[in-house]
C-alpha cells in the first residue's frame, strides 16, 4: 500500500451548502462567445463577491440550471486515522470511508479490516482504522526470511523481533516506512573494529671492502634480518565482511638488521691465509651436518633446506626488552647459535630427535656455551616453564 500523498494526511468532511442564485440578465448577454453560447460566470468570480475563501483541501461542486447557479462549498474538517499500527490527523473533503483513504493517496486490496466499513460516510466524530496481514521479508546479514505482521513500521517490526540497530546499520526502506503487503527489507550490520597487525620490515644491504679477502672474492660479513613492524588500523566491516581499512598508526617494534657484505681487494695469498681460519672456526665437536634435501614441516609443507646439523640443543629466556648479540630485542623464533657455524640471520627450521617441533627460527643470538661447541642451538622461550619444558635435548637444525 502506498500512504501519504497529501500534505498533512488528514481526513475529513464539513459541508457548507451555499446556494447562490443569480439572475443571468445583461450579464448573461455580457458572455456570449462567437457561436452565441452561453459560456457561464466562472465559480472564482462567485465566490470572490460572496466573500468566501476556500482552504486547501476544500471542495466546490457546481450545479448550472438555466438562469442560475447552484455552488456546493465543502469544507474539510481533522479527524483521526490508525493506518497498520501508524496514528495520525488527516484533513479531506468529504464521501465515505474508503474515497477519504483513496484522497490521502491510500490504495485498499481489499484484504484489510477497515473500522467503520469502507462505504461509511465521514463525520467529525469518525476514528478510521485498517489493520492488515502482510507477508514482510527481511533479509539480515545475508539470511532471508518471512514474517507475518500486522503493519506497523520498519522500525517497529525490528524492534519487535529484537534487531537491535545501531546509527551505523544501513536499513532499506528507510525505518520509518509504513509496512505493506509488498514491503522487502533489507538490514546490513556495520561494525567498526581498531585491529593490530604486524608487518615485515625490509633489511637493507650494505657492502664493505676489505683486504683480508682476495681480489675477485667477497663474504656475507652479517646477515640481514627483517624487522617487524606494528600497523593499528580501524576497519569497517559490513555483515562480517571487511570494506574499508584506514591506518590510525604504525610503529617500528623491531628495528632491521642491515646484511653486510665484504668484497675483497687483497692478494690471493691473504685471501687463502683467511679462508683457512675461518674453516678452523667453524668446526664442532658436538653437530654433525648432512648433506642439501628435504622435510615436511608440522603443517605438512615440503621444504628444502641448504644443510642439516644435529647436535644438542637448549632453551633460554630473557626480561621484556632484553637485546640479542645482533641488537635486536629477544623474541619468540629467534634462536642463539655460534655464528661461524650457522651465521647470524640464517634461516631455520628447528625440530628435536624425539619429535618435539620449535618450528621456523632465525639466528640472531649467541653465547658461551655454543661458541664453545657444546651446544648446537639455544632456542628462545618467553617464558622460564616453556624453557624447561624444552630443557636439554639433541636437536636436527635445517639451514634453510
Amino acid at each position: 500500500m502506498k500512504l501519504f500523498k497529501n500534505k498533512t494526511l488528514i481526513v475529513a468532511l464539513l459541508c457548507v451548502v451555499l446556494t447562490a442564485v443569480l439572475l443571468l440578465t445583461a450579464q448573461a448577454q455580457s458572455t456570449m462567445d462567437e457561436k452565441g453560447k452561453n459560456s457561464g460566470i466562472y465559480t472564482d468570480s462567485i465566490l470572490e463577491k460572496a466573500n468566501i475563501t476556500l482552504g486547501e483541501n476544500d471542495r466546490v461542486l457546481r450545479e448550472d440550471t438555466e438562469g442560475c447557479v447552484a455552488l456546493n462549498v465543502v469544507r474539510a474538517f481533522n479527524v483521526e486515522v490508525d493506518y497498520c499500527g501508524v496514528s495520525f490527523t488527516a484533513e479531506c473533503s468529504g464521501g465515505t470511508v474508503k474515497e477519504a483513504l483513496e484522497s490521502l493517496g491510500i490504495t485498499l486490496t481489499g484484504d484489510e479490516d477497515i473500522t467503520p466499513p469502507a462505504d461509511s460516510p465521514v463525520t467529525p466524530d469518525t476514528k478510521i482504522v485498517v489493520k492488515g496481514d502482510f507477508l514482510v521479508t527481511l533479509t539480515l546479514m545475508g539470511e532471508v526470511a518471512e514474517y507475518e505482521v500486522k503493519g506497523g513500521t520498519v522500525e517497529q517490526f525490528l524492534k519487535s523481533i529484537d534487531v537491535k540497530l545501531t546509527k551505523d546499520d544501513l536499513v532499506t526502506p528507510k525505518k520509518d516506512t509504513v509496512i505493506d503487503k509488498d514491503t522487502e527489507i533489507t538490514v546490513k550490520i556495520v561494525e567498526y573494529k581498531e585491529e593490530t597487525a604486524t608487518e615485515a620490515v625490509d633489511y637493507g644491504f650494505v657492502t664493505e671492502k676489505t683486504s683480508s679477502l682476495a681480489s675477485g672474492t667477497s663474504k656475507i660479513k652479517q646477515y640481514g634480518i627483517e624487522g617487524e613492524k606494528t600497523i593499528v588500523s580501524k576497519n569497517k566491516y559490513v555483515d562480517g565482511k571487511l570494506v574499508s581499512s584506514e591506518v590510525i598508526s604504525e610503529e617500528i617494534t623491531r628495528e632491521p638488521v642491515d646484511q653486510i657484505k665484504l668484497v675483497g681487494t687483497g692478494s690471493s695469498s691473504s685471501g687463502s691465509n683467511n679462508s683457512s681460519s675461518n674453516n678452523s672456526g667453524s668446526s664442532s665437536s658436538n653437530s654433525s651436518a648432512g648433506s642439501a634435501g628435504y622435510f615436511y614441516d608440522q603443517s605438512g609443507n615440503k621444504v628444502y633446506y641448504k644443510k642439516k646439523l644435529t647436535g644438542s640443543s637448549t632453551a633460554y629466556y630473557a626480561e621484556p626488552g632484553a637485546l640479542t648479540a645482533t641488537g635486536v630485542p629477544a623474541y619468540f623464533g629467534g634462536v642463539a647459535v655460534n655464528p661461524n657455524v650457522i651465521p647470524y640471520g640464517s634461516k631455520l627450521y628447528i625440530v628435536s630427535t624425539d619429535g618435539y617441533v620449535y618450528g621456523y627460527a632465525t639466528a640472531v643470538d649467541t653465547g658461551g656455551a655454543l661458541m664453545s661447541g657444546y651446544v648446537l642451538v639455544d632456542v628462545y622461550y618467553p617464558t622460564y616453564n616453556q624453557c624447561m619444558n624444552w630443557g636439554r635435548r639433541n636437536a636436527i637444525v635445517y639451514v634453510l
